[in-house]
């Protein structure tokens, strides 16, 4: 059952557009680290729902419509469709080198300041994705630390030996 459609306010944020991609959440004032930013909301549905959507969204990139992915891995048998218009988190654009992390607290997913983020700063945290899908997702976050796809922090190394080698 989808959560209340009430819209979400946060006063620590704002919807401008961005230089990483379409629309982003920027800082309004200081936000400490730790600091609970927004909750990431949406439709709580099933693994096999989230399939049945993925291969939705795969078919809607192929066509030349938005690739977005807004699912979020909630637990082992649920996950989070973000794709809903009363979710603002969804605007929070990727990085390699991010202000924020994602964290599961208490079965709600919260965008959490992983540093003092400074006023005017635009809001990003590392979506994470999988080396299996990395050249599905082509990165354009400009952290130093990129590799010019969304890959996990941890297999970013194997992506950069397949660029070297030109694979």
């Amino acid at each position: 059952m989808p959560r209340s459609r009430k819209t979400y306010s946060a006063p620590l944020i704002q919807l401008r557009r961005s230089g990483v991609h379409g629309y982003g959440l920027f800082a309004r004032d200081f936000v400490p680290q730790g600091e609970r930013v927004i909750e990431y909301v949406g439709e709580r549905i099933t693994k096999a729902e989230a399939q049945r959507r993925e291969d939705r969204r795969l078919a809607r990139r192929a066509a030349g419509g938005d690739g977005c992915v807004y699912i979020f891995e909630l637990n082992q048998r649920h996950d989070i469709d973000g794709d809903v218009a009363w979710n603002l988190a969804r605007r929070i654009n990727h990085s390699c080198g991010p202000n924020c992390e994602t964290q599961n607290i208490r079965g709600h997913i919260w965008v959490v300041a992983c540093r003092d983020i400074a006023p005017g700063e635009e809001l990003t945290y590392d979506y994470g994705f999988s080396y299996t899908e990395w050249r599905d997702h082509p990165c354009r976050c400009g952290a130093t630390e990129c590799v010019g796809h969304i890959i996990n922090s941890a297999q970013r190394w194997r992506a950069r030996r397949r660029l070297a080698a030109g694979k």
